[in-house]
């Protein structure tokens, strides 16, 4: 059996900056690059690092950045399934990294071309896996339809809800886990997160709509989860934060290989939380993802 991810591919350019540029302003930048990223290529890429067997279902253009997007797919050893358009440039996000910290600007380019048709062509790809992996770099639509046809095959759904959209009252029926960051929970619940607390409460206003398991990352201060009716806190693994881009694929990715595996709720949280430790030490998105033996090592160290 498999994951299956349904979702984006993007070239990432990136630059870092002392600062971020005030409206009309030019400041210096250094660290100048382009590399493989997009949530979707992100969490795949993941999932096979950190030890699962992983299918991909996205769309990219017929350029040199689909061509690079596609070979690094295959490099990590993620099987690419979908379309290669012609008509449409390749995904592209354009990432200003400040501080450890970054602001994204993305065209979705053919990400937008991972249709509900694309999903329904492409259905066998559902009867082999065990958990189907999205995030809305891709039309909410498709999603729907996706998870819909995930569980017709009885697969496990993990949503990220990530860049945020309003998530239609029939999707809240088909998701099993919901893995939002605290900004994303914040405009989901209209709950502000400044605390432990308040996490809580947006945490369980999400779970009110139905959803069984919600997991909200707190960035540096961990995360947030519950198994059942019971609401845990995971601390975040300390290392020197370098650039966050991928921290929270890298997180999805290591927790649902874990699961996949039959492992714990709570050790494939703590596997995820290091994993995602580990990605903020390095730089760039797929680039910065670690291997299955660099987090096993990690987690030896107190």
């Amino acid at each position: 059996m498999s994951i299956l991810v349904i979702g984006s591919l993007n070239m990432d350019i990136s630059i870092t900056t002392a600062r971020i540029p005030n409206m009309g302003e030019t400041v210096t930048g250094t660290a100048f690059s382009t590399r493989p990223g997009g949530k979707g290529g992100n969490q795949a890429i993941a999932v096979s690092r950190l030890g699962g067997n992983v299918d991909f279902l996205g769309v990219v253009g017929n350029d040199m950045y689909g061509e690079i997007l596609r070979k690094n797919l295959q490099d990590n050893r993620v099987s690419f399934y979908g379309n290669v358009s012609a008509n449409t440039a390749t995904g592209a996000a354009v990432i200003t990294v400040c501080d450890g910290d970054n602001c994204i600007i993305l065209n979705s380019g053919a990400n937008d071309l991972v249709t509900p048709e694309l999903i329904t062509e492409n259905a066998w790809l559902f009867q082999k896996a065990d958990y189907v992996v999205m995030q809305l770099e891709i039309p909410i639509e498709t999603v729907l339809t996706a998870a819909k046809l995930a569980k017709e095959n009885d697969c496990k759904v993990i949503v990220n809800p990530a860049p945020y959209k309003p998530l239609p009252k029939e999707l809240l029926n088909y998701i099993d886990i919901l893995i939002p960051n605290e900004h994303e929970a914040s405009l989901l619940t209209g709950i502000p997160i400044s605390n432990r607390a308040s996490a809580e409460s947006a945490l369980t206003a999400i779970r009110n709509t139905g959803i069984d398991t919600v997991i909200i990352t707190l960035g540096s201060q961990g995360s947030i989860y519950n198994i059942h009716e019971n609401i845990f806190f995971c601390e975040a693994r300390k290392t020197k934060c370098v650039d966050t881009t991928a921290a929270g694929d890298t997180y999805i990715g290591g927790l649902t290989t874990m699961l996949e595996k039959g492992h714990s709720f709570a050790d494939a949280v703590a596997f995820a939380t290091a994993a995602a430790a580990i990605t903020v030490s390095g730089h760039g998105a797929a680039d910065s993802i670690p291997t299955f033996d660099e987090v096993e090592r990690f987690m030896t160290v107190k």
